[in-house]
């Protein structure tokens, strides 16, 4: 009987024994066979143990028996990410705290750590998620389990770190998607490809995600899957490129419709990043001033922003040494500010450059900077850095070092 689970969870929750919680109303016996299920009882008994617990039990029923249904609409708010519907089912949730200690109390916990995700709270997520019993989760709970953990990896505050990555990419492909059926999963699974440089595996999920995400009219979802599509796309000739920066710019417009601001702003930093990779850096100066514009001081967003912008400056000649100098700065204070050792590093190479600092630069990236970026797989920055040290060596007549250092990049190619 769900009235016995009710007056059972919050017995217990208000102390009380069931000798108490009958006292000059029936037997101890009684109470217990009630809260089991195992006898038949009056409305009256139930009404007189609701007044002793001080809950209203017809609510209580109410939301005992719409549980399961209202977990999973909280779950598809976070998924379609609407904050005010997502923010109003969880104060409703935390109204009645039986659904912690219910058949549902899996289900719950792995919808509060998507809750902490989205919100960006990895530390409260990763607490959940540890009390979560994974030998007592039905199949869907269990490829959530793997979904959730997978975000939760993706979103470690040092997420460069490509280890994270590689659990993420290990837990995502396991997901069963008949029993799970929430294809979302493929977009993450294509951030966790792109963010290893497997372009392929990348494209490949974030277009079933496209798919999924079009079907249930997520379209804000839509576009930031299609966004990763469009990264790991080739030009070849210029009239590719000019359809490209087209789509960009419809996706830019459709965002606007729906007044997704974080969604305008990661569009324009990477099509500033296919201007630059153009070497048009006039335009992607455009597009990543724009962008930085729109980031949040505080976070490493920004900090991607500052450096790729700074980046572009400095290879375009767009500022002032002044003005580099003081983008380098800020850029090196947020990354300490942060602990962000990533940008730590590349932002201080930055300064060495714009001081003119040759010997300082060679030697940092040489005993500091290119072995961590070894160390965490940062494929890109070991081809490029040491391409630059490579020929550093070989320009200085330090051809033992430079054969050595050749193998990091030519064996990529």
């Amino acid at each position: 009987m769900i009235e016995g689970e009710i007056i059972k969870f919050y017995r217990k929750r208000r102390g009380l024994s069931q000798e108490q919680l009958g006292k000059d109303i029936c037997t101890t016996t009684h109470v217990s066979k009630i809260e089991r299920g195992q006898t038949k009882y009056s409305t009256e008994i139930i009404a007189l143990f609701s007044k002793r617990l001080n809950i209203d039990i017809q609510k209580e029923m109410q939301f005992f028996q719409d549980m399961e249904k209202k977990l999973h609409q909280w779950h598809n708010s976070i998924i379609m990410q609407r904050m005010k519907e997502v923010e109003k089912t969880k104060t409703e949730l935390d109204q009645f705290p039986i659904v912690q200690s219910s058949k549902h109390a899996a289900l719950y916990q792995l919808v509060l750590v998507r809750y902490f995700l989205l919100k960006k709270e990895p530390q409260k997520a990763a607490e959940v998620l540890k009390r979560i019993k994974t030998e007592h989760l039905n199949p869907y709970e269990d490829n959530m389990y793997k979904h959730v953990k997978g975000i939760y990896y993706l979103q470690k505050y040092n997420n460069f770190h490509v280890e994270n990555r590689k659990k993420a990419i290990e837990l995502l492909s396991t997901i069963d998607r008949t029993s799970y059926g929430n294809e979302e999963y493929c977009y993450h699974l294509a951030m966790a490809y792109q963010w290893v440089e497997s372009k392929t595996m990348a494209y490949i999920n974030a277009k079933k995600a496209v798919d999924y995400f079009k079907r249930n009219n997520n379209f804000s979802r839509a576009i930031q899957a299609e966004s990763v599509m469009l990264l790991q796309i080739e030009c070849a000739t210029q009239h590719d490129f000019e359809q490209k920066v087209n789509r960009y710019l419809q996706l830019i417009q459709d965002s606007e419709t729906l007044n997704e601001m974080g969604i305008i702003g990661m569009l324009l930093h990477n099509l500033g990043l296919e201007f630059f990779k153009r070497k048009d850096y006039k335009n992607a100066h455009i597009y990543y001033l724009k962008a930085l514009k729109m980031a949040d001081k505080k976070t490493a967003i920004y900090l991607n922003r500052l450096y790729n912008y700074l980046d572009n400056s400095i290879d375009g000649k767009l500022q002032s040494q002044k003005q580099n100098l003081k983008s380098a700065e800020e850029g090196l204070s947020a990354a300490r500010m942060l602990n962000h050792p990533l940008y730590l590093h590349l932002f201080q190479l930055h300064l060495f450059i714009i001081k003119g600092e040759t010997e300082p630069y060679f030697s940092y990236l040489e005993n500091i900077a290119l072995p961590f970026f070894q160390a965490h797989n940062q494929f890109s920055r070991v081809d490029k850095f040491g391409k630059q040290l490579y020929h550093f060596y070989a320009d200085t007549k330090q051809y033992e070092k430079a054969i050595e250092i050749s193998a990091l990049f030519l064996s990529r190619e």
